[in-house]
């Protein structure tokens, strides 16, 4: 029988805080992305691995990391599309977002691979 992951092997590995902000599909009056989720001060792990990926459209991307989040961020958001990720004081693009789900179908944890902002260079 398989059982569920324990999330406290998880929670022993979190030793960052991180600011994310989820965009929503849209833009605002003025030409802004439409925030759908601000969570402020997350327990997170911050991976830095550097890998370089051609995208669907050609472009080339360079990842810079990966944050790992406990559970499921945004049970109501159905795809993570697009957002930013502050942590310290480091502004990152979130380019794909994944959640792993248990044997029962629960949300183990969250994983946002990261890109450089373009603001940042």
């Amino acid at each position: 029988m398989i059982k569920k992951l324990n999330p406290k092997h998880l929670e022993r590995l979190l030793n960052n805080e991180c600011d994310v902000v989820i965009y929503q599909e849209g833009l605002s009056e003025e030409g802004e992305p439409l925030t759908s989720l601000n969570l402020k001060n997350q327990k997170c792990r911050f991976v830095e691995k550097t890998k370089v990926i051609i995208s669907s459209d050609g472009r080339k991307v360079e990842l810079v990391g990966k944050v790992i989040l406990l559970g499921d961020i945004a049970p109501n958001i159905k795809k993570i599309s697009g957002g930013e990720v502050i942590i310290n004081d480091s502004k990152y693009e979130i380019y794909q977002a994944s959640r792993p789900r248990n044997p029962d179908g629960t949300v183990h944890h969250s994983s946002l691979e990261l890109m450089w902002y373009e603001n940042n260079i």
